[in-house]
């Protein structure tokens, strides 16, 4: 898996804390690596609504939090305009990766998914499951079971 890795020295974060504390320990110089999911880089991005491809640079439409670039403010309107349903169907290419799911079926349904897929990390990798209760469901699974069920899903889905 892709990390971005933050080192921050045990005497930056005896600062930090004596900052809001009010205090002055003695400081050891050892470093602390945080390991952070890289979020995944899309290099194309398409107009969900007429295909072609689309820059940072374009209108922007949004799904939640997540934002849909669109080729022309016709196209966002018209994205924007859409049931929920449909959005998420168009949408999921450019959503997907700003959540940091690579996966394009769910492995606890098979379902494909869509913008509003609810991402999971398992074993250090983003998951994404079909709906929250998808991943909720997964999140209550035994270790062992966990394990089996991505094995399993892995296996039928080549991924």
């Amino acid at each position: 898996m892709n990390t971005i890795q933050t080192r921050l020295t045990a005497a930056a974060m005896i600062s930090l804390a004596c900052l809001v504390a009010g205090c002055n320990p003695a400081v050891k110089s050892t470093t602390v690596v945080i390991e952070v999911p890289a979020p995944i880089v899309q290099v194309e991005m398409l107009c969900p609504i007429s295909g072609e491809p689309v820059t940072i640079d374009d209108e922007a439409a949004y799904i939640e939090s997540f934002v849909v670039y669109c080729k022309g403010r016709e196209n966002a309107r018209q994205f924007a305009s859409l049931d929920a349903k449909q959005r998420g169907k168009l949408g999921a290419a450019q959503v997907l990766p700003q959540k940091g799911i690579a996966n394009t079926t769910c492995p606890l349904t098979g379902e494909t998914l869509t913008a509003w897929a609810s991402p999971v990390v398992y074993e250090g990798t983003v998951i994404g499951f079909a709906s929250v209760s998808d991943a909720n469901q997964f999140r209550a699974l035994k270790a062992d079971r966990k394990a089996k069920m991505i094995a399993d899903w892995k296996a039928s889905s080549g991924a």
